[in-house]
């Protein structure tokens, strides 16, 4: 229904009407087994959330795509369509969505519009990520698409390293050993709590491109012509040591002649507004107790702020003189620093001019994460172009706006769907013919309906590509950089499987589910945590599925089909079943009816598009009928069509919430945020520094 519905009319003004036709993707039985893939894999990140769940929906909908594409030379890499496309959607899956939703909801009129704006501005920003995954897996030679696995296996090592260096980090900066908070409610207590946001990962990504070129120039034991010995790895250290000289005596200079202060009070800024008194109990709130714009730790150790930015000017100068990031390891950093340059610029030094509105953030007090993913948006769009790739950069755009449009809709969607037995419409009581319906799970319905308009989102994009792009005739020899598929696979089914279900047992213990210690079997004096357990379990079969992967290189192992659409398939369903099957393991302690749209129509998804795509994909190629690229709508052209249909839409979407609903749409004035106002959340119920994050 999807492909003859609006959003095809929409995307009709920006895409030629050629690129539909002959594509094995554009039939509506494609469609719909990537869209209900990408759909059961939204409705999974729901419960398991942030970048690791929305990976799950990348996995499922890539290698589909690849598997239904006819393209051999797609086929070819289906490991590759998973395990990039899984890390394309995982970038947005940082970025919260339901204030926005709950804007939309207010009553209130600049905020309801603002809110379909948000929504527009982050469903484009996550799914414009994720098929920019996919289209790179799709295009990139595979000699290049190989090298490039080097680099980006020294970013996924800084971002694992994380995880054991944050802890003691917090706790190093924690002035006087103070609690930092759990990771929920208190999490602001932390001293590198900053906008809520990414911020460390976006800064372990980037120190792992540095180390990778460190590394990679390692063995360039003769200068090259013109190279000096400045360039050489080990000069790092005097840049790193003058940067910080030169940082230090800055901030002393300030201090001395009385400007640091007047520096600090022009740059930072309360995130609050310390003049509102609480209509009920007339107090105002201490402006002490509020946050501001910048990390934590800066108002604690305000004395290191000077030699630490000056040391990492220094080490960034460095590398903009001598780095040379091969392997494409520029789209990396081109990434990383698009992350961080864009979060400063936003809400960090734009909330100085705009703080009087709530600054220049989108849903305050919550994450600020969409500023960084749009910075890595325009990064790639950029990387793109400059590296014979523009048609990548077009349908990450294509998915832009088209993902942005789906993202507002499948919300109004659910409003129009809930508003004939809506409780305002009955002040008596809502009819018992429609009690039931209405105490429906509606968030998981929305989640699946988001994950069902973004897959056919994909769809269309894919589709654009499929015709844009000839076929690539350099599929890998045999024996040729197969371990990058061994890795792509192994990162897909443990990598992104231990990501999600090792969250499995702290719902266990929530629920008291399970003992808080397990004894091993016959041994009474072994015990440890169900996480140890679990740990052990998982780990050591991931370790026999590397050793069994790096097998079938040398012998082919007969239970792993030969053919691409077999490997793909296989893959598919193993992950698809591990996935959902684990979600309702963490679904069976507390399980009730509002579960029933969840779980229950996630299995039945998955029967569903398990025997379709066992069934549906056709064996022979179906090739692009051009041997040469095809040149599309311009960039820009595809972008001010797409904005002014955008801009339509929220216009009208915001007319008719208002219309119909007024302020009555939930029903729960908690529930009901305002962006702007007198009664605008960030106003009336900002984070304090003693209080709980909402």
């Amino acid at each position: 229904m999807f492909l003859h519905g609006p959003l095809p009319m929409m995307l009709s003004m920006s895409v030629p009407r050629h690129c539909f036709q002959s594509c094995p993707l554009s039939h509506p039985v494609s469609c719909l087994i990537v869209a209900l893939s990408l759909s059961i894999g939204w409705g999974i990140r729901g419960n398991f959330g942030h970048e690791a769940g929305a990976m799950v929906a990348g996995v499922l909908s890539s290698i589909a795509v690849a598997v239904l594409s006819g393209r051999q030379d797609w086929r070819e890499r289906v490991l590759t369509f998973a395990f990039l496309g899984a890390l394309g959607w995982g970038f947005g899956g940082s970025i919260a969505y339901m204030y926005p939703i709950s804007f939309t909801e207010s009553g209130h009129a600049s905020s309801t519009y603002f809110g379909f704006f948000a929504l527009f501005l982050e469903g484009g920003l996550w799914c414009g990520m994720g098929v920019a995954g996919l289209a790179m897996a799709a295009v990139m030679p595979s000699r290049r698409l190989n090298a490039f696995f080097k680099p980006l296996c020294f970013v996924l090592a800084a971002l694992w390293l994380r995880h054991f260096l944050e802890v003691p980090l917090e706790a190093f900066l924690a002035p006087g050993g103070q609690d930092t908070g759990d990771d929920t409610w208190q999490r602001h207590k932390s001293p590198l709590y900053w906008f809520d946001a990414d911020w460390l990962q976006a800064l372990m990504a980037l120190t792992g491109i540095c180390i990778y070129d460190l590394w990679d120039r390692r063995s360039d034991r003769q200068p090259a012509e013109g190279q000096r010995w400045v360039q050489h790895p080990l000069m790092l250290l005097p840049f790193l040591g003058f940067g910080g000289v030169v940082g230090y005596t800055l901030q002393l200079g300030l201090r001395y002649a009385g400007w640091e202060s007047a520096l600090a009070d022009a740059l930072v800024v309360s995130l609050g507004d310390p003049s509102y008194v609480h209509p009920t109990t007339g107090l105002s709130l201490d402006p002490r107790q509020l946050l501001t714009n910048w990390p934590q730790f800066f108002s604690d150790f305000p004395q290191h702020v000077g030699w630490g930015s000056g040391l990492l000017l220094g080490g960034g100068f460095y590398f903009y003189r001598n780095g040379l990031f091969r392997r494409d390891a520029s789209l990396l950093l081109h990434l990383s620093l698009g992350w961080l340059v864009s979060f400063l610029l936003l809400p960090t030094l734009g909330s100085i001019f705009l703080m009087s509105h709530g600054g220049l953030r989108v849903m305050p007090p919550r994450s600020d994460d969409w500023a960084g993913i749009l910075g890595v948006f325009v990064a790639a769009v950029f990387w793109f172009r400059r590296n014979r790739m523009k048609v990548v950069a077009k349908a990450m755009s294509v998915a832009f706006i088209l993902g942005g449009i789906s993202f507002a809709t499948m919300p109004m969607i659910r409003y129009l769907m809930r508003y004939p037995g809506h409780p305002w419409r009955f002040p008596e009581g809502v009819p018992a013919s429609w009690s039931h319906y209405q105490s429906a799970n509606w968030h998981s319905i929305l989640e699946q309906m988001h994950g069902f308009g973004f897959g056919c989102v994909v769809v269309i994009s894919m589709v654009y590509l499929w015709k844009h792009q000839p076929r690539l005739n350099d599929i890998e020899e045999e024996g040729q950089k197969r371990w990058t598929r061994v890795f792509a696979a192994w990162f897909v089914i443990f990598g992104v499987g231990f990501l999600n279900l090792h969250k499995l047992v702290d719902s266990w213990l929530n629920h008291q589910a399970i003992p808080e210690v397990l004894k091993a079997p016959l041994l009474g004096g072994i015990e440890a945590t169900p996480g140890g357990w679990f740990n052990l379990v998982w780990w050591s079969a991931s370790f026999l599925g590397a050793a069994l992967l790096l097998r079938h290189l040398k012998r082919p192992l007969e239970v792993i089909p030969s053919s691409p659409i077999g490997k793909g398939q296989m893959i598919y369903l193993l992950f698809l079943w591990m996935m959902i099957l684990g979600n309702l393991m963490r679904a069976i302690p507390g399980f009730n009816d509002g579960r029933m749209v969840t779980e229950w129509v996630l299995f039945m998804n998955g029967v569903v598009v398990t025997g379709l795509l066992l069934t549906w994909p056709a064996s022979q190629e179906v090739a692009p009928l051009h041997a040469k690229w095809v040149e599309g709508s311009a960039l820009g052209s595809i972008w001010l069509r797409g904005l002014v249909s955008a801009a339509c839409m929220i216009w009208i979407y915001g007319m008719l919430v208002l219309t119909l609903y007024q302020e009555h749409l939930e029903g729960k004035p908690w529930a009901n945020h305002k962006r702007f106002g007198p009664e605008a959340t960030w106003r009336i119920r900002p984070i304090l520094k003693h209080g709980d994050h909402p």
